[in-house]
């Protein structure tokens, strides 16, 4: 297909096999039927979609390769239609867009996504209306989407998705980065002031694995405001996940903006290269959900106003090793645990520069003090080993914060020196 009229007589004639040579422009949004392998055979082949127009939706057992789609950077440029219950296998490949990758769905009670080289260039999810919410917060959605949306606990999908990108440091995507959610909510007879997690079953997704390269987002939220956050990597409730490794840098630039956050099951995740947010309250790594091996084989480094470094909020954590971890700023915690972890190593040193601050916990805005280390009611490990410094350069901030007693550690070590 070369032009836009032929391109649409191929989608009404329900053919199978659609290949697309060139740019084609102008065009109206549409669906494609079941069964449907759409596939650029030229080395610009690109979609493009009329001002204010979504792009490609998708129904059942589709694949779509080698192509671009361009749309409004809030609209989506590919999606799935929602109109049926077995997604069967959507295999797409080598797929570069302007416009969001969003991959939603409520009906679907099954299906099989094959995910492989996705590049968003530019999106705009913050208008996106269906935000998961826990914690004492809603999330923004990404520009790379994947989110079963059911309410029904028998829905599963399963997913495996290798080197899924986004944004640039001068364009970063608005919204969450890299975003993947079950359907998982706040059960209704929570009480809504103790900022609940998200434990009535939904909708799931099984991870077989998630590869990302390089992400940047920027959420765009307001300064002072406490009820929204995104993350520039977002494992979500109702996602169990076998790995997640991320062997591009993830940066983040806005406030309220988690690089890396967590509030599924991972059995492993790695994160390859550098972790840096730059808003305030944007946390390098927090964990709500559970995670069996944590590994950060490179820096994390945090800039702003309570940008905490590493934060076991909730959930637990098996074993953890860090490089390093650096903050820059008032309220900036280098490490916080509040609940249960079995080791935690820190290879490096942990460092702060900042003072007493703001910063967002559990949806609320507190006031904390840039320690090095804090320990939190609900903290307990078998070991906890920082081989160089935990040091805050503030004189004015203790380098260590125990509220709970530094005996709740089996083992608690830094700069070679044993403490409990």
């Amino acid at each position: 297909m070369t032009d836009a009229a032929s391109l649409r007589q191929a989608i009404e004639q329900n053919r199978k096999n659609i290949e697309i040579d060139g740019i084609i422009s102008n065009l109206d949004g549409f669906r494609l039927s079941p069964g449907t392998r759409l596939r650029g055979v030229s080395e610009n082949a690109e979609l493009r979609f009329k001002q204010g127009q979504p792009g490609l939706m998708l129904s059942s057992d589709s694949q779509v390769a080698d192509v671009r789609l361009v749309t409004d950077e809030t609209q989506i440029a590919i999606g799935l239609a929602d109109d049926t219950a077995n997604l069967g296998t959507l295999t797409l490949c080598n797929i570069r867009t302007v416009g969001r990758f969003h991959l939603e769905a409520a009906q679907a009670q099954q299906g099989n996504l094959k995910l492989r080289d996705i590049h968003v260039e530019r999106a705009d999810a913050r208008i996106a209306a269906h935000r998961p919410a826990g914690f004492g917060v809603e999330v923004l959605l990404g520009g790379l989407t994947i989110l079963n949306a059911s309410k029904d606990p028998s829905s599963r999908w399963t997913l495996d998705a290798r080197t899924l990108s986004g944004g640039s440091e001068d364009q970063p995507l608005r919204g969450s980065g890299v975003f993947i959610f079950g359907g998982a909510f706040i059960p209704t007879d929570a009480d809504m002031a103790q900022a609940p997690a998200p434990t009535q079953a939904g909708g799931g997704i099984l991870l077989k694995h998630l590869t990302t390269g390089e992400v940047h987002s920027d959420g765009g939220i307001p300064a002072g405001i406490g009820n929204l956050i995104t993350g520039g990597v977002f494992v979500g409730s109702g996602v169990v996940a076998d790995e997640v490794v991320n062997e591009g840098p993830v940066t983040t630039y806005g406030a309220n903006d988690m690089v890396l956050d967590n509030w599924g099951e991972v059995k492993r995740w790695t994160a390859k290269a550098p972790i840096t947010s730059h808003g305030n309250s944007g946390i390098g790594f927090v964990n709500f959900g559970r995670i069996g091996d944590l590994a950060v084989d490179a820096s994390i480094e945090t800039n702003g106003l309570g940008a905490r470094g590493f934060n076991l909020y909730d959930g637990s954590l098996e074993t953890a090793t860090f490089q390093s971890i650096t903050t820059h700023g008032d309220g900036a915690i280098g490490v916080q645990i509040s609940k249960p972890f079995g080791t935690i190593t820190v290879t490096g040193e942990i460092r702060t520069t900042g003072g007493e601050g703001d910063s967002l916990v559990r949806g609320k805005v507190v006031r904390l003090k840039a320690h090095a280390v804090s320990l939190k009611p609900g903290a307990e490990g078998e070991a906890l080993t920082v081989a160089g410094r935990a040091v805050a350069e503030d004189d004015a901030v203790p380098d260590l914060d125990f509220e709970a007693a530094a005996t709740v550690i089996g083992r608690l070590e830094i700069a070679g020196k044993r403490l409990v």
